[in-house]
């Protein structure tokens, strides 16, 4: 299991690794101490739990958290805190669990397996595996050249539409497909990817830049297309920025 920590306090996040581990040997554990540096983490790393604080100083955790959950729609939150007057919102995003400081053992343990149970019934009821020993799907297919090409979905940077087509833009290559832009935004909404125009559909992770462009326009810059300019939507602009603000 995949696990962050979020709080600005490190003796919070020792002692959370502490109870964690004490329960779950096997669990990877990363941290961060502010929002700004926990939502670099979210864009570059796929967690399956995260421990949230409220009060993170540059950012609000139910905020960040929602931000989360638009990067990552199947990371399960769990805001660890020492504020007991934000469960109603914190249950609005759909959080996992709520716990205060300080922390006591047994709640961690009830919040582990809280979250495997609900992994469990999502699974249909089969018996949970380690992340290293589970076969995930994670490809998607594309019709190009004839042929039927699988391609990661962690690869794809970006899509665009073209001559009666959509270019799928890879880390590596790029595939021209007469597959619909409707089509790849309904198979994708749960891996990350924004519309940000009728011609573009982005992933989340590898947006580097967001920038004014001519006749009050915004664009994005994408890693590994620097170069080229992916107009947003005038509808989009505000949400947009909402998921990177702090």
């Amino acid at each position: 299991m995949k696990i962050a920590i979020v709080d600005d306090e490190r003796p919070s996040r020792s002692e959370l690794r502490h109870l964690i581990t004490d329960y779950l040997q096997d669990a990877e554990i990363m941290e961060a101490s502010s929002g700004e540096e926990a939502m670099k983490l979210f864009l570059e790393e796929d967690f399956d739990l995260i421990f949230m604080d409220i009060n993170l100083g540059d950012v609000d955790g139910t905020t960040l958290a929602a931000m989360a959950k638009k990067a990552q729609p199947k990371v399960e939150i769990v805001f660890a805190t020492a504020y007991n007057n934000y469960a109603e919102k914190a249950f609005d995003i759909d959080a996992l669990n709520y716990i205060l400081k300080p922390f006591d053992p047994k709640r961690i343990e009830q919040t582990i397996r809280r979250y495997m149970k609900k992994r469990e019934a999502v699974c249909g009821g089969k018996e949970a595996v380690r992340e290293d020993e589970k076969t995930t799907i994670s490809k998607i297919s594309i019709n190009s050249d004839k042929k039927m090409i699988l391609v990661d979905i962690a690869d794809i940077v970006y899509i665009e539409t073209g001559n009666r087509a959509c270019i799928v833009h890879t880390k590596t290559k790029s595939y021209t497909t007469p597959s619909s832009m409707n089509s790849f935004e309904e198979r994708l909404k749960e891996n990350g990817f924004f519309r940000i125009h009728k011609s573009y559909l982005i992933n989340l992770k590898f947006v580097i830049e967001i920038y004014p462009w001519f006749n009050n326009t915004t664009c994005v810059k994408m890693q590994g297309y620097e170069k080229e300019i992916l107009t947003v939507g005038r509808n989009q602009i505000k949400e947009l920025k909402h998921l990177f603000s702090m």
